[in-house]
């Protein structure tokens, strides 16, 4: 498996350059920051999980591996009971209809959830009791470090994050328009590849009825 080091190294042997390790180092990372917004089959799907606590309604989702925060959060699902009680989907509201429901003070399973800020969800009602909740959506994944570090940026989507990451390095601080535009085209190509893979990955592999 490709690491951070692995990547810094590919870059800088496309560069025939020894002595930019720095820059290196934030052109991956910013290449990455670049693309990390858009979907793709390895960055939206992972369960966060989650415990609800009797009394406590607000919840901060600190990172935890692989996810760094949410973009979007698609599914909340919560456990009836614990250990083998069934499993449900909470319904997703806003937080303006959330306060509205506190209006009059309840307790009970979670029925709905919002989220606000960053990283921080809420619940209705307020927990009467635990509730395990597994949490999935588009996510960003937790930064690279150091050069052990791994994730899906440097292994599905490392020829995107490298060619990116020379775009950059070609503007500044190699300063090579021609050079640029190959790693742009380069990159594009890389982009379009890994949109088709994610689209032909959602496909069913079924026909579905159209209703007109």
């Amino acid at each position: 498996m490709a690491n951070f080091a692995d990547l810094k190294a590919q870059v800088a042997t496309d560069l025939r350059r020894s002595n930019l390790g720095p820059e290196i180092a934030k052109a991956v990372l910013d290449a990455i920051r670049d693309h990390d917004s858009e979907r793709f089959y390895f960055n939206d799907y992972a369960v966060y999980t989650l415990t609800l606590i009797q009394g406590i309604d607000e919840y901060n989702l600190a990172p935890q591996a692989p996810i760094q925060e949410f973009i979007k959060i698609d599914t909340v699902r919560a456990q009836q009971s614990t250990p083998n009680g069934s499993w449900y989907t909470v319904v997703e509201t806003t937080t303006d209809d959330i306060e509205v429901l506190y209006s009059n003070p309840s307790t009970g399973e979670p029925a709905r959830w919002a989220t606000h800020g960053i990283n921080t969800i809420r619940f209705w009602p307020t927990p009467n009791r635990t509730y395990p909740i597994r949490i999935f959506g588009h996510y960003r994944m937790i930064p690279l470090a150091v050069d052990t570090d791994s994730n899906d940026w440097t292994n599905a989507g490392q020829n995107l994050i490298r060619y990116t990451a020379l775009r950059r390095l070609f503007v500044t601080p190699v300063r090579d328009a021609d050079q640029m535009m190959l790693m742009q085209t380069a990159g594009q190509a890389e982009l379009d590849y890994l949109r088709r893979e994610t689209d032909r990955r959602a496909r069913r592999g079924r026909m579905t009825a159209y209703y007109g």
